[in-house]
């Protein structure tokens, strides 16, 4: 008996976990709500370039998570002209340097359980 299967490509679409497909997008969507949390955050310049009402802005697509700020790699880091810089934690208590590792640590679980749930749904 024959059986006749959709390519592969085709069954990722509709599956929606093709590369830049509806999952990838909602898998770095909730990356980037985990860890705006974690981002050193003064006057909300930084943090706001990625998140805006809670919300992702256009610096999140299915491959990356941008932060603008010319600044931003300093924090990230830490470090500024080879010396470490202070991350004040007043009013984003679990920032820190690194953040996205910070925060796969602490949230990344989650994380996978939501992209399943949402795989599960059928990509809504």
């Amino acid at each position: 008996m024959p059986v006749k299967m959709q390519p592969v490509s085709v069954i990722k679409a509709n599956l929606g976990i093709e590369p830049n497909g509806r999952v990838h997008k909602f898998f770095t969507n909730e990356c980037a709500k985990e860890m705006d949390r974690f981002v050193p955050f003064d006057n909300g310049d930084l943090a706001e370039t990625v998140i805006q009402g809670g919300q992702p802005t256009r610096n999140v697509t299915a491959n990356t998570i941008t932060y603008e700020q010319e600044y931003a790699k300093v924090v990230y880091y830490g470090i500024r002209n080879g010396k470490q810089i202070n991350i004040h934690t007043d009013k984003h208590a679990d920032a820190t340097t690194y953040w996205d590792k910070r925060m796969w640590t602490a949230k990344g679980q989650d994380i996978v359980n939501r992209v399943q749930d949402y795989v599960n749904r059928g990509g809504k």
